[in-house]
């Protein structure tokens, strides 16, 4: 299966999740009634921290202070199931990863480890409420002391003491969460196929958008007070540059009201922001548009789906099936393009030096490999051999890169990498 397919069966597999939330007039949560005010991890703001997957709000995947070079195992992880991309934040790293059900050793289910930054070593584990749920692929992220993170079993979505992995409340939303939220400003945002909803920090539901015929199927972006959001149209199977059907979306953090919405004719599943853009990749074209209202900047045409992107400081980079390409912030030019041997799954996530990119399905006696590309001319810096078939976006957190990838309905593993002479 190839990444396009992949894509569409996970669609597939959101959207029926999701008939049961259109159903819905709102969400239940449980254990409410916990302060609002919670107590932030020591470093949870820090630079160096990957708190949230973007690192912040803002979706940008860049962490400029790091650089790898000749890169050595720290340690590793290890799991009986698949695992995700990590949140680090001071001297934890946070896992969610699928556990053996044991009352169907057939299924996984979802759970939250939290792991020490410097030796890998377990601290706890929280296993969900998920009977027969299975597991979402979530990403955690950490916010105010508090983990994040989406299930596929009884709770869509779980708010989990970082410090200790009790779980603060649950929000049962008729299906599986399988993006990573978002949380700013005391609002803990996310998509969930039909719907965008926005909770507070105590877990009380403040908002929901939503679009007739319309899909949102990947983590929104903050910026400023503003929620931005890409649509995937799916009233007609149709569409071209010309289609004014999918939409970008300006909402306001604490209401959910529209500040705008701009037909861009295409299905976006990614938007990451910077300097006053939104920068979107689709299936036909990366743009990048005005925040302040949504009008057309660039537009880059491509001749096969970047769904994923990362935002550097003068260049973006996005991956279709097999490549890797730069286009400039200014212009949409493009700067270079690198081909893999194999499918790009991931985003990319940015470095100092280097743009790393990880590969999913290679062929049978093959491993996931993870290139790092030199940010300036795409070619690869090192290269890394995964164990596992299937490579996961990094996280950064101060000298290390942070690996994930597993073998399809077997383990996973987790890898911390570091440069093997730093300077």
């Amino acid at each position: 299966m190839d990444t396009t397919e992949y894509d569409d069966v996970m669609r597939r597999r959101q959207v029926l999740a999701s008939l049961g939330a259109a159903a819905l007039a709102g969400c239940s949560t449980s254990n409410l009634g916990v302060p609002r005010a919670v107590n932030p991890l020591p470093g949870e703001d820090d630079a160096s921290a990957w708190a949230q997957q973007g690192p912040t709000p803002a979706n940008r995947r860049h962490a400029a202070h790091v650089s790898v070079t000749d890169p050595t195992e720290a340690w590793r992880v290890e799991n009986d199931g698949p695992v995700s991309t990590p949140a680090v934040v001071g001297e934890t790293v946070y896992l969610a990863a699928g556990v053996p059900d044991e009352g169907d050793r057939k299924y996984h289910i979802g759970a939250l480890l939290a792991v020490d930054r410097e030796t890998g070593t377990e601290r706890w584990r929280t296993v969900f409420d998920s009977h027969g749920g299975g597991y979402a692929g979530c990403s955690p992220i950490v916010y105010d002391g508090t983990v994040y993170v989406g299930d596929a079993g009884r709770h869509g979505l779980y708010a989990v003491d970082a410090r200790t992995g009790d779980v603060r409340w649950t929000a049962d939303l008729g299906g599986s969460v399988n993006r990573p939220v978002v949380a700013a400003d005391g609002v803990v945002c996310l998509a969930q196929q039909e719907y965008i909803v926005a909770f507070d920090t105590a877990g009380e539901e403040q908002w929901r958008y939503s679009k007739l015929n319309h899909t949102f199927l990947t983590t929104p972006t903050v910026v400023d007070g503003t929620v931005y959001v890409g649509s995937v149209f799916t009233g007609d199977e149709s569409e071209s540059v010309d289609d004014e059907s999918s939409v970008v979306a300006a909402l306001d953090l604490q209401t959910g009201e529209v500040v705008w919405e701009a037909a861009r004719g295409e299905n976006f599943a990614t938007v990451s922001a910077a300097d006053g853009r939104l920068y979107l990749a689709g299936k036909q074209t990366v743009q990048a548009l005005d925040s302040a209202d949504g009008s057309r900047v660039w537009s880059h045409r491509v001749d096969s789906r970047f769904g994923r992107l990362a935002v550097g400081d003068d260049a973006v980079f996005a991956t279709d099936g097999r490549r890797a390409v730069a286009l400039g912030r200014e212009d949409g030019g493009r700067r270079w393009e690198f081909e893999a041997d194999t499918h790009l799954r991931t985003h990319p996530t940015v470095t100092g030096e280097s743009v790393v990119v990880s590969t999913d399905n290679p062929r049978v006696d093959d491993h996931a490999v993870t290139y790092a590309l030199d940010v300036d001319s795409g070619d690869p810096r090192w290269t890394l051999e995964l164990d596992g078939k299937m490579g996961y976006a990094a996280a950064v957190g101060e000298d290390r890169v942070y690996l994930p990838s597993h073998q399809t309905g077997e383990s996973g593993v987790v890898v911390g990498v570091e440069s093997a002479n730093p300077e």
